[in-house]
């Protein structure tokens, strides 16, 4: 995916305003969540100002017109969720929406390293385990997109690791956890002309920290929100999900 400066600079205005989206913030929280510079971040505050899209008020900025945001996170997630056509586009498509849908646009590493809220209480993570996402018994498994959550006052996602049967390293593997409180979407893909995997594999692994000894099991979901799990073959079209052909379950941790 190429980033001109066009598309640099929408980006940033994606993720500054995914930031104000959720709560009003002032310049230092914005500069400590965009990761941009103090300068930058100046200049697109101030056309994202003129333009309408955020109000400063009070030494805070928030978004104006926030329903219109979200009807655009939710029509990008439904794109994603369509049967691509051309195969050597559809790669492309599927990372652009998992990089844009999220509210970050792209910028989920930066929003999940982003320092807590001041004053806030924050839980202590007394211990970890890992688990397995594994797929069982496919034919062609070209891409895939699997929506997992978990109780957020329990447990916390601290890292994913692919596992190399459907996409490996980023960006052909790609994990969000800004999607809303105790969800987590995860997918991967192949690349170019190529069939796809049949069989069973790992798809990924996720370590999640816990809070608190007596937490529930993270667990996989077909819907939320409008993200969708769903597996596709290398000719667009979509594979059945039976009882066994995904599987979530705890393992030692590597």
């Amino acid at each position: 995916m190429t980033i001109n400066l066009k598309n640099r600079k929408k980006l940033d205005f994606n993720l500054i305003a995914g930031a104000a989206k959720k709560k009003p913030r002032t310049f230092t929280e914005l500069l400590q969540i965009t990761k941009l510079s103090r300068k930058t971040l100046s200049l697109r505050l101030g056309e994202m100002c003129e333009k309408g899209t955020l109000v400063k008020d009070a030494g805070v900025y928030k978004v104006n017109g926030a329903q219109e945001l979200e009807k655009n996170a939710r029509n990008l997630s439904k794109g994603f969720s369509r049967v691509f056509n051309d195969r050597r586009t559809r790669t492309c498509i599927m990372l652009i929406a998992f990089l844009i849908c999220s509210s970050a646009s792209g910028y989920v590493l930066a929003m999940f390293l982003a320092p807590s809220e001041s004053g806030a209480r924050v839980p202590v993570i007394v211990g970890d385990f890992t688990m397995a996402l594994d797929v069982s018994n496919v034919k062609d498994l070209y891409a895939w997109q699997v929506v997992i959550t978990f109780n957020s006052s329990e447990l916390e996602v601290i890292g994913t690791i692919p596992g190399g049967f459907v996409g490996e390293q980023y960006p052909l593997f790609v994990t969000a956890t800004d999607l809303g409180e105790g969800t987590l979407l995860a997918g991967g893909t192949l690349s170019g002309m190529v069939p796809g995997r049949s069989g069973s594999g790992r798809l990924a692994s996720i370590v999640f920290g816990y809070f608190t000894e007596g937490y529930e099991l993270p667990r996989i979901v077909p819907e939320i929100r409008s993200f969708e799990t769903q597996l596709w073959d290398s000719n667009g079209s979509i594979i059945t999900i039976e009882g066994s052909t995904l599987t979530l379950i705890t393992i030692e941790n590597p």
